[in-house]
């Protein structure tokens, strides 16, 4: 009971959390939509993931980067935006929201870290519209990703997550013996990491694609889905996310409305300070 107390408390964190986010989207008029198991939380609970620690939002590229540009002065003392192109994030891509004010422990790495409520902003990039050019983009991708993993093998990579397919079991098991740290440079890996993410554009491209969330290619869909859009409770509060609701989760998740066995059930390996 004391870690589901401790779990809720994080989880009304993110949500002031979200709060900002969305005021500053709205203020600015930019378009987001809630991602991953949050919005398949919004489906299948109105609300969190009983078991999640997270919330997950993504933009369409052009939103994504004017957001970056303004969101530093519109945070209140005490939040911070994190993000590796203002230089204060070494280790990851994508751009977090937290709140200073909250501290965890973060488990999941073989390096313990201790860190803030947050969540995370993905940004939605564009695939080439030719299929033998994207599957070749993809390649690409799937390279950069895991050189940039293997940068920060030691402090990223979840080393439990659950789920995991047979190919990304070996690759850690590489990691954990060859130490990949000294082989990949960080700040290389998220430079070449921005160039090929943004080699499409968004607004340009049939298919576009969240590549930087859990799922990978998993969150590639066409453009489309993300053109017609719905309010959805989250919470007791309405956010924006694909109307087309069906097609996304089942695409992710398969059966999305029966929940998982307790060992397939994502974990961060979190703890509250």
């Amino acid at each position: 009971m004391a870690q589901e107390n401790e779990l809720r408390k994080l989880q009304l964190a993110e949500l002031k959390i979200m709060d900002l986010f969305t005021e500053i989207c709205q203020q600015n008029g930019l378009q987001y939509f809630l991602m991953g198991g949050t919005f398949l939380g919004a489906v299948r609970h109105k609300g969190f993931i009983p078991w999640d620690d997270d919330i997950d939002v993504g933009m369409p590229r052009e939103d994504y980067d004017r957001f970056c540009d303004v969101v530093d002065e519109a945070l209140p003392e005490g939040y911070v935006f994190r993000n590796f192109l203002k230089g204060n994030e070494s280790t990851i891509y994508y751009s977090r929201i937290e709140d200073t004010s909250f501290l965890i422990n973060d488990n999941s790495a073989r390096i313990k870290r201790t860190r803030y409520a947050w969540i995370d902003v993905f940004p939605l990039d564009g695939m080439p519209n030719n299929a033998l050019i994207r599957n070749i983009h993809k390649f690409v991708l799937l390279y950069r990703k895991l050189a940039l993993q293997y940068s920060n093998f030691s402090t990223v990579v979840n080393q439990d997550l659950p789920g995991r397919k047979g190919l990304e079991k070996f690759l850690i098991q590489v990691g954990n013996t060859i130490q990949p740290e000294r082989f990949f440079d960080t700040q290389k890996c998220l430079d070449r990491m921005d160039k090929t993410l943004k080699r499409y554009k968004y607004s340009d491209s049939t298919y576009v694609v969240n590549f930087l969330g859990a799922y990978k290619f998993r969150e590639m869909f066409p453009r489309e889905i993300y053109e017609n859009i719905a309010d959805y409770e989250f919470e007791g509060k309405l956010y924006t996310a694909p109307k087309d609701y069906d097609t996304v989760l089942t695409q992710m998740y398969g059966d999305y409305m029966t929940p998982p066995a307790d060992m397939d059930k994502y974990k961060h390996h979190i703890d509250v300070n």
